[in-house]
């Protein structure tokens, strides 16, 4: 009886799982510049720039690590959950052009193929990088290839960034460029570009977005934001 209860003992030690995801990647808000404030941005420079980027943390390998037969390429493995001790981290499965780690191979004795992992569990007090199978396999870990902790931009898309560029005086005529890329990636559909007449007016508008022109020339414009694409503030 009590040889029975030492396994089960053993078998709970033994049981480790990736905690339920409790990671939100930070959110930026970017305002350039602000609302009435005089500015002024030569040819090609950014007039206006709204929007949202997200980053998220995660641990970066210089170098392939082997433990245990789990062969982990070098590259950034993103978080995805974390406790007091560790921080759980996803990857890929397949060569990545981003920069990302992913699993290469998972092999053990006499090439026979291990139980595909979780995650990856990386110590918050010492350089301990741990691969989490679940249910009763216990983690394989090493201290062997150091990790550094690190924040990179991740690919979103409700992220949302609007920009309008200044494109220079013809006449009385200025040109300006309006961008709007989503999720790390430019969209050639919502790029666009307007003629504004300040003999006419010197303020300009774009979705929501309005402009006073107080001075400008084919090499710089000086200006101040009335109002930013989604708000009148």
């Amino acid at each position: 009886m009590r040889f029975f209860a030492a396994l089960a003992a053993l078998a709970v030690a033994g049981c480790v799982s990736t905690p339920t995801p409790n990671y939100t990647p930070v959110t930026t808000a970017i305002s350039f510049p602000k609302i009435g404030e005089e500015t002024e941005v030569s040819l090609g420079e950014d007039m206006l720039r709204q929007g949202f980027y997200t980053e998220t943390d995660g641990i970066e390998t210089s170098q392939q690590n082997n433990i245990k037969g789990y062969k982990l390429s070098a590259g950034f493995y993103p978080q995805v959950s974390e406790d007091k001790e560790y921080t759980y981290h996803s990857f890929g499965h397949s060569i990545s052009r981003d920069g990302s780690g992913y699993l290469l191979q998972a092999t053990g004795l006499l090439g026979m193929p291990l139980a595909f992992p979780q995650s990856i569990r990386a110590s918050k007090n010492k350089q301990e990088t741990c691969i989490i199978v679940g249910g009763l396999t216990r983690p394989a870990c090493d201290t062997e290839i150091p990790f550094q902790r690190v924040r990179r931009p991740a690919i979103s898309e409700r992220d949302l960034q609007q920009t309008l560029i200044y494109s220079g005086r013809v006449g009385d005529r200025i040109k300006i460029g309006y961008r709007e890329s989503s999720g790390n990636m430019a969209r050639p559909a919502f790029s666009n570009e307007a003629e504004y007449d300040l003999s006419k007016s010197d303020e300009i508008g774009y979705r929501g977005a309005r402009i006073k022109v107080l001075a400008a020339d084919n090499q710089k414009i000086r200006y101040i934001v009335l109002s930013n694409f989604n708000s009148a503030k």
